[in-house]
């Protein structure tokens, strides 16, 4: 945040989390970082940075980790006028514990994206310029889905997003809403993190985080993704995002 004349500018920044080792993209990720992995012959962090730069992103902090060295080397210390940091995950505690890192480097409101998820320019914006955002204290990007047993489900009263539902079991789904994994919140989001326990899977899980955020009665809210997401998790999910790119990104 910068004060000029009495005139505040906001530096908008994006957190991606990039640590993970992408097992279930074997044997490709044995020799890179799941967020290097190729969609037409270009990392598919790179894609994703390209599009936050365009919907305005100032700053991005790349919380990294499995060979870290590869994704250091590649963007370096700048990629497109933009700055990069580089945070170090030396154990995978989780998604809140990522984002967990970079709290005293972020001044205001923020961008969470997943490395692994990619959707058109429009969406990222949607969040990043949004001037309704006052008004709020979390904005979710969500997508409607034939099978929401296999996402976090959002339980919603209109755009309010009110409760989270982990993977519900098929039938029992409050929604067919699921959270795109890309997210904007407010720098208190950081005591929901604190506050987040250890999942099941022994992780500290972001979708917990933002469960407590209700709960603190902070208002919540999703926007409808438009056009289409690769939500790239195993070998059929990146084939799939390279045939449909140009869908997934309009020129």
């Amino acid at each position: 945040m910068y004060l000029f004349c009495n005139f505040i500018f906001y530096v908008m920044k994006a957190v991606i989390l990039a640590a993970g080792k992408g097992v279930r993209l074997r044997p490709l990720t044995d020799q890179i970082p799941k967020c290097m992995a190729a969609v037409k012959d270009k990392p598919m962090l790179e894609h994703i940075l390209d599009r936050l730069i365009k919907a305005g992103v100032d700053e991005a902090h790349l919380v990294v980790g499995y060979k870290k060295e590869i994704i250091e080397d590649h963007f370096g210390p700048e990629y497109a006028g933009i700055k990069l940091n580089y945070f170090v995950q030396k154990e995978q505690k989780g998604t809140a514990h990522a984002v967990s890192l970079v709290e005293k480097y972020i001044d205001d409101k923020f961008i969470i994206a997943n490395s692994d998820v990619i959707t058109g320019t429009g969406n990222y914006k949607m969040l990043a310029t949004t001037d309704e955002f006052e008004q709020v204290d979390g904005l979710i990007l969500a997508r409607k889905v034939k099978d929401p047993w296999r996402f976090g489900v959002l339980k919603t009263n209109e755009t309010e997003v009110v409760g989270i539902v982990e993977k519900p079991d098929p039938g029992n789904e409050p929604s067919n809403l699921v959270s795109m994994g890309i997210y904007r919140f407010r720098k208190d989001f950081f005591e929901s993190i604190k506050n987040t326990p250890l999942s099941p899977r022994n992780e500290y899980e972001l979708v917990d985080s933002i469960k407590d955020y209700i709960v603190r009665n902070k208002k919540v809210e999703y926007r409808l993704s438009t056009g289409s997401c690769a939500d790239i998790g195993n070998m059929d999910d990146l084939q799939r995002a390279n045939e449909m790119l140009d869908e997934i990104f309009p020129k």
